[in-house]
Order: structure tokens, then C-alpha cells, then sequence
């Protein structure tokens, strides 16, 4: 009989992790049907159009455009390329100062529009582990010397070569 336990428990252990197996499966197979009938409900958006979709709204990207348009508007009168009329209301008189103000405005107009697409990016900033000082210098110190060492092979190759020209072509 204890013989015939211990098969009877066997068999049920491999039953089981035979059923675990296949319950992984269905598991992964559940989610990429899933994932494909949520892409098929975005209209076949991927992720990263998702991402832009519900995070970058298109108010952004036309205030980018914008911004873009009136600084370049602003360096154009800056420059001379562009010239406002002397009789034009409230800024004939000025358009140096009003050009300085376009651009001063639309810069800070395009920080405030693409700071949405940075923001993630510094809490990534965070995890870098930065080199000690004595390393940094270490490696620092390794660069400079193979940038001399190959700088000078270069100048003993160009020297060389130099002298086997005159010598072929004089």
C-alpha cells in the first residue's frame, strides 16, 4: 500500500504541474487577445500613439508650432529681414523693443509647451549612479593620454608618409 501511495502521489504531482503549466499558457494567451482587442478598440494606435494621445493633447504640438512661428517672426525684425512701419499702431515706433518681446514671450512660450514632453525624463535622472571624483579622474586622465598617444602615432604616420610622397613624386 505504501507503495501505491507514494505513485498515486507522484501522479498527482505531475498532474498538477502539468496543469500549472497550462494554465501559464492560457494565462499568456488571455493576455495577447487582450492586448490585441485593446489595440484593435484604440483603432489600432500603438502604445507610444497612446501615449501621445492621452498625454500630449494637439493643443501642445499647435502651441509648439506657434511658438516656433513668432520667434522666428521676432529674430526676423531683430535682423533687419523683416520691417515694420513706422505708421503701424503701438509698435512702429518701437520694433526693436517689440521684436525683443516676440522673442523673449515665444521662448518662454515653446519651454512651457515642450515641457510636458521632459517631465518624465528626470525622475529617470535620479537613478543615474555618477562616478566618484577619484574615478572620474582616473578615467579622465586614461583619455587624455590615449588622445596623445594616438595623436602622436598620427603625426609619426603623417610624417612618414609625407617623406615616402616626396620622395616618389620629386
Amino acid at each position: 500500500m505504501a507503495d501505491n501511495e507514494k505513485e498515486v502521489l507522484e501522479e498527482a504531482k505531475e498532474e498538477k504541474v502539468e496543469s500549472s503549466k497550462k494554465d501559464q499558457v492560457e494565462k499568456k494567451i488571455r493576455k495577447q487577445i487582450e492586448k490585441k482587442q485593446e489595440k484593435e478598440a484604440h483603432g489600432g494606435i500603438s502604445r507610444i500613439g497612446e501615449y501621445l494621445k492621452e498625454e500630449h493633447k494637439w493643443e501642445s504640438y499647435l502651441f509648439i508650432v506657434i511658438a516656433l512661428i513668432t520667434l522666428l517672426l521676432g529674430c526676423l525684425i531683430l535682423n533687419g529681414s523683416l520691417e515694420v512701419r513706422n505708421n503701424f499702431p503701438l509698435i512702429g515706433n518701437y520694433p526693436t523693443l517689440f521684436a525683443w518681446i516676440l522673442v523673449g514671450l515665444s521662448a518662454l512660450g515653446l519651454l512651457y509647451a515642450v515641457w510636458p514632453f521632459f517631465k518624465p525624463a528626470f525622475p529617470e535622472f535620479k537613478k543615474i549612479t555618477w562616478l566618484t571624483w577619484p574615478k572620474f579622474l582616473g578615467n579622465l586622465a586614461r583619455t587624455f593620454i590615449f588622445m596623445l598617444v594616438f595623436v602622436g602615432l598620427l603625426y609619426l604616420y603623417d610624417a612618414f608618409m609625407s617623406e615616402i610622397f616626396v620622395l616618389i613624386f620629386s
